[in-house]
């Protein structure tokens, strides 16, 4: 501990207390790593496309992050139903699309040139698409994979800049699209061979900006060997020690797959809980098994994206994956993962999955009928938003805080720069606490996009705690410090969520209210103190916000100076050392 956080210890350790509040250093060893403006973005499954693109309301929240980050999402078009879609130049229907038997039970997806027009001009300018082709069926040499590329580009145009070549390709072997000799080094002799006709094509080399490769899709998480769909060397590292200079040319992009908990099967199912999900432990023993496989896309001069994500898999719980918990572990896993060099993490989407974080039609499920909304889910990739906005032109660049890793608490310090290797690391602009703990409360219970059935029914005794964290900054004392909120009835809640006030109507998708920021004021040493309840998220930005008015915060808070910090609050350190499952199943 540094001269200056004794010095702060003390000073907390003279404010009135009710338990452990905290005291955290900023090391100046510390080596961030780049954050973009479109680190959170969405994958969506092929066949639930329409629906999405069928009203207003998609379009429209994407734009309000387009509107504090300056760009907007990132958008995949890929999952299960991408190795089971066939494309034809017209369809005896004479739709667009259709899904085989029917789009729960999807086996084959038919699709036109007409369903690429459908969305081609949808989502917001700038928004960048991958679009994963059918690798699975591999008759023909690809001629279907070869018309999809075409098709896509002729509609998508400058708009697409990857493809990916099949989805969890490791799992090809049990679902027998594959031999047993399938590994990598098959993997890249088809990969070449359809890459290859694609670059090849008349279209691909008159393009100005021709799309590249999102390489690997892998699924299976590299250190969970019995959560694994087969025993094989698909890796990340694997991949670049057998790739050549070649195969590097085309490749964008490295790409692997993600889910903490699911709904796949009995074991698993008994094994998934909101408080292991909402726990900061739990969530770095999952992401820091592909820190291996991010420095080996780095090696080979690109970066790895997590291109598929959610909290759980085979389409989400709901009561888990449709709750304010699962946005605190959104927010906190995107950061985490920029932490460790995961440009990008893209959460999936289906029209009737319970961890859609919003859904453009009503439908029924589970003999409920569920209407078109937005889910609390949502509101952590606005946080986030909030983040990673910058000035015009600055690059920003995250790292994790040591003082704020643990079960209930993590924290990451924001730099102007780029977080490029061997760069000078910039000025310290933001910071950032994720109070993980779970507090369940007995409001904001119910949501109409969701569940009935999962409405909480277990409550958290006693009043909600609170927590002083004091941070030893760099800032000057007197420098105006603006705080971002994201607010929750509890852990549990399935709506009631705001950042700093903010929410979003359930029916269009646009912002409703004013932010309103709190203004805090750096005291001495570079001391700042900031009150943080139990299942919160808080942001500091030195300067103060953007797009916000100085005054209260939502849910109560004050805005203490230094002086004047009471710090009654308590932070129950609870070591939930459970392992995590993690089968990529949608």
């Amino acid at each position: 501990m540094s001269v200056r956080s004794v010095a702060l210890a003390a000073l907390v350790a003279a404010v009135e207390v009710a338990s452990q509040d905290v005291v955290v250093d900023i090391p100046s060893t510390l080596s961030p790593r780049p954050l973009v403006p479109d680190v959170y973005g969405y994958s969506i499954e092929p066949i639930w496309v329409n629906d999405y693109v069928s009203t207003p309301f998609a379009n429209t929240l994407l734009s309000a992050i387009k509107d504090v980050t300056g760009k907007p999402p990132g958008i995949r078009v890929g999952g299960n139903t991408a190795d089971q879609t066939y494309f034809h130049p017209t369809l005896s229907t004479g739709n667009a699309s259709v899904a085989i038997p029917d789009l729960l039970t999807t086996k084959i997806f038919n699709i036109t040139p007409s369903w690429y027009d459908g969305w081609a001009n949808y989502f917001p300018s700038d928004t960048e698409l991958i679009y994963t082709l059918n690798l699975g069926v591999n008759t023909s040499n690809w001629a279907n994979a070869v018309a999809e590329a075409s098709a896509a580009y002729t509609a998508l145009g400058s708009k697409l800049t990857l493809f990916e070549l099949g989805n969890e390709i490791d799992h090809f072997i049990k679902k027998s699209w594959r031999d047993p000799s399938w590994n990598v080094a098959t993997y890249l002799e088809q990969f070449r061979n359809l890459s290859g006709q694609i670059v090849g094509s008349e279209w691909y080399k008159s393009a100005k900006a021709p799309p590249k490769f999102q390489s690997g899709v892998f699924a299976d998480p590299p250190w969970v060997p019995d959560q694994q769909d087969e025993i094989d060397d698909f890796s990340i590292e694997n991949l670049t020690l057998a790739e050549t200079a070649a195969d590097r040319e085309v490749v964008g992009t490295y790409a692997t797959h993600l889910y903490p908990q699911s709904t796949c099967d009995g074991p698993r199912w008994l094994r998934m809980r909101l408080d292991l999900l909402s726990n900061h432990t739990t969530l770095w023993l999952n992401v820091s098994q592909y820190a291996p496989q991010a420095a080996a896309a780095e090696a080979a001069g690109s970066h790895l994206v997590m291109g598929e994500t959610n909290s759980v898999s085979c389409g989400g719980k709901s009561g888990i994956s449709d709750t304010f918990g699962a946005a605190l572990w959104g927010a906190d896993y995107v950061l985490t993962g920029a932490t460790i060099g995961i440009r990008k993490t893209y959460f999936h989407l289906g029209g009737q999955s319970e961890y859609s974080a919003f859904t453009p039609k009503g439908y029924v499920l589970k003999n409920e009928t569920l209407g078109a909304g937005i889910r609390a889910n949502w509101y952590g990739h606005y946080f986030i938003a909030k983040v990673v906005a910058a000035a015009r032109g600055e690059e920003l660049s995250v790292a994790a805080l040591p003082g704020a890793n643990s079960s209930d608490l993590s924290g990451f310090a924001v730099y102007s720069g780029s977080g490029a290797k061997n760069a000078t690391k910039g000025e310290l602009k933001k910071l950032v606490f994720l109070d993980m703990g779970v507090w369940n409360g007995t409001q904001g219970l119910a949501n109409n996009s969701t569940l009935k059935a999962t409405d909480g029914t277990f409550f958290s005794q006693g009043a909600r705690p609170n927590a002083t964290i004091t941070v030893a900054t760099p800032w000057a004392a007197g420098s105006k410090v603006g705080v971002t909120r994201l607010t929750g009835p509890g852990t549990n809640a399935k709506s009631g969520v705001a950042v700093s006030g903010v929410t979003f109507d359930a029916r269009t998708g646009k912002k409703v209210g004013q932010e309103v920021v709190e203004t805090l004021q750096v005291g001495q040493n570079g001391a700042l103190v900031i009150s943080v309840r139990r299942a919160e998220g808080v942001l500091l930005e030195i300067g103060g916000a953007s797009n916000g008015t100085s005054g209260s915060g939502s849910g109560g808070h004050t805005s203490p100076e230094i002086s004047g910090a009471s710090g009654k609050g308590m932070m129950a350190w609870t070591a939930l050392l459970m392992g995590a499952d993690e089968k990529s199943k949608k």
